[in-house]
């Protein structure tokens, strides 16, 4: 059945809300649940006891809760959904969508802005609720931090699957972190320039570079032509490159096309020396 609020609050301070409950096959405490949720005030449990003269006076309805109709369905066809409700968000789905409204207001405002009321206030649920996600707003812009640079590399990884060749591989990797960090950088950037969202993520972030480069690295000194060390060292060296022309793209310091050229003439200037030393070609 199709009820208004104002049509369940007049109901719920004309009869006992028993009797109003049972119309609709529901129960008493059903009914008084679903009121709360709807902002709809209620009698007290002594109201109909009292004699006419004595009864609180009828308060006005408030407005409905953000989100939410003045229409609702009401009934006991649908015993698996209390009727006027939001669906209740997963965990998981909830986490997600306060990631996105940082995000939005990150790139709005600028990531001062970025507090727990204001996350809660842009999805409409309570600061409490917010905290019930995150335990503070540095365990937020970390968390928005992490997603950022997973999404990234899980780009780069993509990106990287479709060369046949180290050398192919290296190119489109650079090409697309450089692609990423131009899309997604300036709220990567206001992320990582935040002394304690660094210092959260520290240590993941040095693991994840390791193992992204411990392929290389075996790749250089499989043949024996090409030591541990400077293995290292070159791949630390390029990798700082591509890390500097990222900023400057994200920042937009200067022209992608022009950045995207120079970072990639050296990246792979520097690909091939390696190779070339690898197979003992050097010279």
């Amino acid at each position: 059945m199709e009820v208004t609020r104002a049509e369940l609050f007049n109901s719920v301070w004309s009869e006992p809300l028993g009797n109003v409950a049972s119309r609709y096959g529901l129960t008493g405490n059903g009914l008084a649940k679903i009121c709360d949720r709807l902002a709809i005030p209620r009698p007290p449990r002594s109201h109909w006891t009292r004699s006419v003269e004595a009864r609180d006076a009828q308060p006005p309805l408030p407005p409905a809760p953000l989100g939410l109709s003045d229409t609702f369905a009401l009934g006991s066809r649908q015993p698996r959904q209390s009727p006027g409700t939001r669906t209740r968000m997963s965990a998981e789905a909830r986490r997600q969508q306060l990631l996105d409204a940082a995000g939005k207001i990150a790139v709005r405002n600028g990531i001062s802005a970025v507090t727990m009321r204001s996350v809660a206030g842009s999805v409409g649920i309570s600061e409490t609720q917010v905290h019930n996600c995150f335990g503070g707003r540095t365990d937020l812009l970390a968390a928005l931090a992490r997603r950022e640079i997973d999404a990234q590399e899980s780009h780069r990884r993509r990106n990287i699957s479709r060369g046949s060749s180290h050398h192919t591989r290296v190119m489109l990797s650079t090409i697309g972190y450089l692609h990423e960090a131009h899309r997604r950088g300036p709220l990567m950037q206001m992320l990582l320039h935040l002394p304690e969202v660094r210092e959260a993520l520290k240590h993941e972030r040095a693991s994840k570079g390791e193992a992204a480069r411990e392929p290389i690295l075996k790749q250089l000194v499989a043949s024996g032509s090409m030591d541990l060390a400077s293995a290292k060292a070159s791949t630390a060296a390029l990798t700082a490159v591509s890390l500097k022309a990222g900023g400057i793209v994200a920042s937009r310091r200067a022209p992608f096309a022009t950045v995207e050229a120079i970072c990639l003439h050296i990246v792979m200037a520097g690909t091939e020396s390696d190779e070339r030393i690898a197979s003992g070609k050097a010279g």
